[in-house]
């Protein structure tokens, strides 16, 4: 658990990356990367706790740290599993930044004594049968990947053995088996499976509804769904899955592989949509009801691509962390740093094969929206790589390489992105280590992008328009009936 994992990506899945059609070896880095990752941080904060807070340490997070380590002893995939719970990259950042004085520290108590669960339901994933007490700060029982329960008032401390948490007048079995005593309720997940034809990939993803960590998307949650509204999602989600597949079979496979809870968001104004994700939940993207199955589809493609590439940033830096520049661009009336303006760029970037996919697809006014969101999203793309490859100072090498890739795809849908100083295409000619300055990180999972035999990165030049998808009669034209309205999603945190 001390040691980062040794990872490689070859340059041409770092350039597939870019155009947003990571392939299957490049999402397998990025997910060991996030396992790396946060298992470093979930030692740091062990280090720091018994360091900084012995009296916290010793009332619960200790032997949830102890439990943890047994675990990955004897079954490392169980605590990868719950360390790779969207909300506890939330969870374990808190605590470092109150433990480090970079944060506010009103919560810590809380926040640490929940390293006992975290190690409860690991040691449960693993096939141990753990027994430990635990005070019952805020009401609430935390099982990452395990779901929870809410205790009643006045209860001061729970006693956890196996898979039962035992109350002073209660006893509740966390797999639903059974429960003794009516005041104590268990929040279980809910997962949300959306089938497909046997070619073609599936969804599942758990409806995040009582994390604790859950709020940190930038708009208000919404509280615990009931069966109704989770039937409500799964019929949206699985008319916006079907659409997609059809569509975009190879997309829908990433976003299956990238997603894995959703977080209901209350509307916005008007019913306005909604949608964010955060670089500190992988896995999670938060969004409002009342989208549309042509809109939804839209989202999952933009949230994930902001999953993958927190995900790679976690690994290695696109732009240089000193820039302090920041710029216009065409979704936000702010201006954004340089990283903003990359990640914003690469998400719409995405989008492009869509829309015209969409519009191909679709006849009438439906169509006529779908091609007037495509123009609006070319646009922008276009004038943010352009800003991008005119600031080429503030970019890494592999971010120069990535921002070419991009460029190369925005240019294959015919939006072309012209620079008074255009960047030289670089090529994947050779292998760049974390001491070259090539923004490889050395903490937590150092990656390493490696050459691969592969035809060189074409130079910039006129976009060659790749032919229209046929038109078909599939379920986009029927789950697509409603004009799309163009900026109905947001995106939070500020990241884009």
């Amino acid at each position: 658990m001390t040691e980062p994992m040794a990872l490689r990506m070859t340059a041409e899945d770092l350039g597939a990356l870019a155009r947003c059609r990571p392939a299957a070896p490049a999402l397998a880095v990025l997910r060991k990367g996030q396992i790396s990752h946060r298992l470093l941080l979930l030692k740091g904060l062990a280090d720091a706790a018994r360091r900084t807070v012995p009296g916290l340490w010793a009332q619960g997070a200790s032997v949830g740290w102890d439990l943890c380590v047994q675990v990955y002893a004897a079954n490392p995939r169980a605590l990868e599993q719950v360390v790779l719970h969207p909300h506890a990259g939330v969870w374990l950042r808190r605590c470092l930044r109150a433990l480090h004085g970079t944060g506010p520290d009103q919560d810590l108590a809380v926040d640490l004594v929940r390293l006992g669960t975290f190690g409860h339901a690991a040691a449960l994933r693993g096939g141990l049968r753990p027994r430990l007490a635990l005070p019952a700060h805020d009401g609430l029982l935390w099982l990452p990947t395990l779901g929870g329960i809410r205790l009643p008032a006045g209860v001061g401390t729970v006693r956890l053995d196996g898979w039962t948490a035992v109350l002073p007048d209660a006893e509740v079995d966390l797999r639903g088996y059974g429960q003794r005593g009516a005041r104590a309720r268990r929040l279980p997940p809910h997962r949300l499976a959306v089938t497909s034809a046997a070619a073609l990939p599936r969804l599942s993803v758990v409806v995040e509804d009582a994390d604790p960590y859950r709020d940190v998307h930038g708009f208000p949650v919404q509280p615990r769904q009931t069966a109704a509204q989770r039937a409500a999602w799964h019929t949206v989600l699985e008319q916006a899955w079907r659409l997609l597949t059809d569509l975009m079979p190879e997309r829908a496979a990433d976003s299956a592989a990238l997603w894995s809870s959703l977080v209901p968001l209350r509307p916005g104004p008007s019913g306005r949509g909604r949608s964010s994700s955060t670089r500190e939940a992988y896995g999670a993207v938060a969004v409002a009801p009342g989208q549309d199955p042509v809109r939804l589809a839209e989202t999952v493609l933009h949230e994930t691509s902001h999953i993958a590439l927190a995900a790679l940033t976690d690994l290695v830096d696109l732009t240089d962390p000193d820039d302090s520049t920041h710029h216009s661009v065409g979704w936000r009336p702010d201006p954004r740093p340089l990283s903003a303006v990359l990640t914003g760029a690469h998400a719409h970037l995405g989008l492009l094969d869509y829309w015209a996919r969409v519009y191909h697809t679709l006849d009438g006014a439906p169509a006529r929206a779908a091609e007037a969101r495509l123009h609006e999203c070319g646009r922008q793309v276009g004038a943010a790589l352009r800003v991008l490859r005119r600031n080429r100072a503030g970019l890494t090498t592999w971010g120069a390489y990535f921002v070419e890739c991009m460029t190369h795809e925005a240019q294959s849908h015919g939006f072309q992105v012209k620079s008074s100083k255009p960047s030289q295409a670089l090529r994947p000619s050779h292998a760049i280590h974390p001491s070259e300055g090539s923004g490889v990180r050395r903490s937590h999972a150092p990656v390493r992008v490696v050459p691969k035999e592969a035809e060189d990165i074409p130079p910039s030049g006129a976009a060659q328009v790749r032919p229209p998808p046929p038109r078909s009669t599939n379920s986009a034209s029927n789950s697509g009936s409603a004009v799309v309205k163009s900026g109905s999603g947001t995106v939070g945190q500020g990241e884009e």
